[in-house]
């Protein structure tokens, strides 16, 4: 039942944070709202896995990302919006900023490990889901979607999920593409 509310889970959490980006950070009387656009220059600040946890940004580095996806890629920037105190998510955007795929999206998930589980749902979502057939080292329980597009496996005790984000592309290079960043996930946890 547990595996269910999973996916009413996320769409909620996910669109309190689309919410939160829009709402005001403050209100009152003394709160004034402007259409217009402020000249202030402005400073972002990327978020960053906490301390202690596994980071997935760190794992697989710009290049070796683009080596995976086949173009030029960014570093991986940590999606704190989808990411919680049990997951860490990262995702690798194209260097130019005009592209908007091929993207990489990895997930470690300590909170809710068990590949089975994750795997059952998958299969209620997108339909049978397949053993792999190669091996990466220090992964178990791997598995790809019926697309090929996304990748699950166990490494130690963590889940991880490894998704390859670029529709049309053929089952066999969104395949290797998991495959190849599933073996740098795997060896960075095992490290």
């Amino acid at each position: 039942m547990t595996h269910r509310l999973l996916p009413a889970c996320v769409a909620a959490v996910t669109g309190v944070a689309l919410l939160a980006g829009c709402t005001p950070l403050s209100s009152g009387p003394d709160a004034s709202a402007s259409a217009t656009p402020s000249t202030e220059p402005t400073t972002t600040v990327l978020a960053t896995a906490p301390a202690g946890t596994p980071d997935p940004c760190a794992m697989i580095g710009a290049e070796r990302a683009s080596e995976i996806l086949g173009t030029e890629m960014s570093a991986g920037e940590f999606d704190a919006g989808v990411s919680s105190d049990g997951r860490n998510i990262c995702e690798w955007r194209p260097a130019n900023e005009e592209k908007s795929e091929p993207r990489l999206q990895v997930e470690v998930n300590w909170a809710f490990p068990d590949a089975a589980e994750h795997r059952a749902l998958a299969e209620e979502v997108f339909g049978a889901t397949s053993d792999l057939d190669r091996e990466i080292e220090g992964a178990s329980d791997v598995y790809t979607s019926p697309g090929r597009r996304t990748l699950g496996m166990t490494v130690g005790d963590y889940f991880v999920k490894v998704s390859y984000i670029k529709p049309k592309a053929k089952k066999k290079v969104a395949l290797n593409a998991c495959v190849d960043a599933a073996r740098e996930i795997a060896a960075g946890l095992s490290a």
